[in-house]
């Protein structure tokens, strides 16, 4: 191997290495996206199953998370700070757990929407508890969402410097 193509080897390693760091910043999106799609598709078979009209509801979440994470493997080759779709699955999970509160502790559709459990307080209280952990899922990826847009998060720094250091 030449002078030549070992600079060519080497700036090629640079360039797929700060592709790799751009990429790593959604890593926590992504891990958070494939949480919400298995559960949801969960959900979705167990409403199928129990012929739950309101199957429709994790339908539609499972949509809007294979559009976000489509969007996601897109970022791999074309990068972008503005992951517009990731952005509104999220806005749209968290309203979808927000509103999801309302039946779960007042209406008599808690069967028809969780056929899995029982119609007690336990139940409800668990489900209660899912919604929550959802809900601050969901805000959590909207705000590391924010700071990526802006170039507020800690791995942009961190590429600055790798790039600076690389001379690239």
């Amino acid at each position: 191997m030449n002078s030549d193509e070992r600079i060519q080897l080497e700036n090629n390693r640079k360039k797929t290495s700060l592709k790799m760091m751009y990429f790593n910043r959604y890593l926590l999106v992504r891990y958070v996206s494939a949480l919400f799609f298995f559960t949801n598709v969960y959900w979705f078979i167990s409403l199928l199953l129990s012929d739950s009209p309101l199957y429709f509801i994790p339908l539609v979440l499972i949509i809007a998370l294979i559009v976000s994470v489509a969007e996601q493997v897109k970022m791999y080759s074309d990068h972008s700070n503005h992951a517009i779709y990731t952005r509104a699955c999220f806005t749209i999970l968290l309203g979808t757990n927000i509103l999801l509160i309302l039946p779960t502790c007042f209406s008599s559709s808690f069967a028809q929407l969780y056929p899995f459990f029982f119609n007690q307080d336990k139940s409800k209280i668990f489900v209660l508890v899912i919604l929550a952990i959802g809900i601050l899922l969901s805000a959590i990826i909207l705000r590391r969402l924010y700071r990526i847009k802006h170039n507020e998060d800690k791995h942009y720094k961190r590429i600055k410097k790798y790039e600076k250091a690389i001379n690239i």
